[in-house]
């Protein structure tokens, strides 16, 4: 029995500021509100879950370490310890089964959270994730910001995620 719900975040431009590649500690860039939501969503039982796509590892840009570093100091800045968090360090070619936007890291968490994927969110901010969370039945918030142009619809649009945690928890 699925019991628990949970917020897939996507890593970059949802938690921190993505100044290509980002993945030393020194250009680790919190982006506004986040730790006052994250506490939102955890007082309302949420399990806090990264799925992120990171395919600057396998093109040798920085390793699977400088990336754990880099996201070990994220749970630092925001003091918050995620659920899980996944990368996926292949290129889109290699066609692997954990890169976005397959679906095989939201299956793993849904069986070790025990989750319920229709009451669950996924926070993005590009199309290209979408189709993941489509496939998956969660329910979809876009973060709007001007680096992308996005065309597919979201489950809700907002300017961040503090006003996605506000809209989430008058709801409850």
């Amino acid at each position: 029995m699925n019991i628990n719900k949970a917020i897939f975040l996507d890593r970059d431009w949802t938690l921190n500021f993505d100044t290509n590649y980002v993945y030393k500690i020194e250009d680790l860039q919190i982006l506004d509100w986040v730790k006052e939501w994250l506490k939102i969503f955890k007082n309302l039982w949420y399990k806090l879950i990264v799925i992120t796509n990171q395919s600057w590892i396998w093109r040798w840009y920085y390793t699977m370490n400088d990336c754990k570093i880099f996201n070990e100091a994220l749970e630092n800045e925001i003091w918050i310890k995620f659920d899980k968090i996944y990368v996926c360090p292949h290129l889109e070619a290699d066609n692997c089964d954990c890169r976005k936007p397959k679906i095989w890291n939201i299956l793993e968490a849904q069986k070790k959270f025990w989750l319920n994927l229709e009451n669950s969110y996924f926070i993005w901010d590009k199309d290209a994730d979408i189709d993941c969370w489509k496939k998956a039945w969660c329910k979809t918030i876009l973060i709007k910001n001007k680096q992308y142009k996005n065309t597919e619809k979201a489950d809700y649009e907002v300017k961040n995620i503090f006003e996605f945690a506000n809209i989430l928890e008058n709801n409850i």
